[in-house]
């Protein structure tokens, strides 16, 4: 939604993007429900998170032409893998506090807090890498737009001549092509700071999966039974003619 707002869209052209991840959101939570087992909940996990690595993968490649419509697909694996991961993760908790009930209402409690103090830290720190990459593309896009580039002078020309139905003054419809370049540049920086950020999204999400698959191995590794030798049956005593015993 931010990436779409920074390509001047506004709420209204949204709804349906809304609705569309809405009905993602609740698709995972029913399908999470009718489908879970105690027994395996690893594999949930994986395909949630494989929906959402996916998603975010896919709108890593926007551009400033990427409109709502693009993004449906996107968005939808992206709610429903959101959604579809709660289950799992909360019946995972779940089963380590039923050996003690009295650590419920604790259990409560902190995975109420993680959820709300998580999502805040997460939403604030891909902002915070949003506007880091949204600067260091700003810098690199700016340093290349020279007047001396003739590509350069032909889009200024272009900026300014869409003005002159409504400008008369030569060097205010110079002025006002500079000023449109600046915010399409702005724009560009953002588009690419946005693919960053869907980027980082899918890495996440890919290492979360690779560190799962490696500590259920581990775990399966580590905590099979031994195989025990075999042992040799004891040889029964015999007892000769003369009477004599004999192993």
């Amino acid at each position: 939604v931010g990436f779409l707002q920074a390509l001047n869209m506004g709420s209204q052209q949204l709804h349906t993007l809304y609705l569309v991840m809405l009905l993602g959101s609740v698709s995972g939570l029913a399908v999470s429900a009718l489908t879970i087992n105690p027994a395996h909940l690893i594999k949930p996990l994986l395909i949630s998170l494989a929906m959402m690595a996916i998603g975010a993968w896919m709108d890593s490649h926007s551009t400033n032409l990427t409109r709502q419509s693009n993004m449906y697909l996107s968005q939808f694996l992206f709610a429903f893998g959101g959604t579809f991961f709660l289950g799992p993760t909360l019946v995972l908790g779940i089963s380590g506090v039923l050996a003690n009930p009295r650590n419920m209402v604790s259990f409560s409690v902190l995975f109420g807090i993680t959820q709300n103090i998580g999502g805040l830290i997460g939403s604030a720190a891909l902002g915070t890498f949003q506007v880091v990459r949204e600067k260091f593309h700003s810098s690199h896009v700016v340093e290349h737009l020279t007047l001396i580039d003739p590509l350069v002078q032909a889009r200024l020309q272009s900026y300014s001549a869409s003005y002159s139905s409504v400008i008369a003054d030569p060097s205010l419809r110079n002025s006002q092509g500079i000023r449109a370049m600046a915010t399409a540049a702005t724009r560009e920086a953002n588009v690419l700071a946005y693919n960053d950020v869907f980027m980082l999204i899918a890495l996440i999400a890919v290492l979360t999966m690779i560190w799962i698959s490696a500590r259920v191995l581990w775990l399966k590794m580590t905590t099979q039974p031994l195989a025990l030798a075999p042992v040799a049956p004891a040889a029964s005593p015999t007892v000769s003619n003369s009477g004599v015993k004999s192993s």
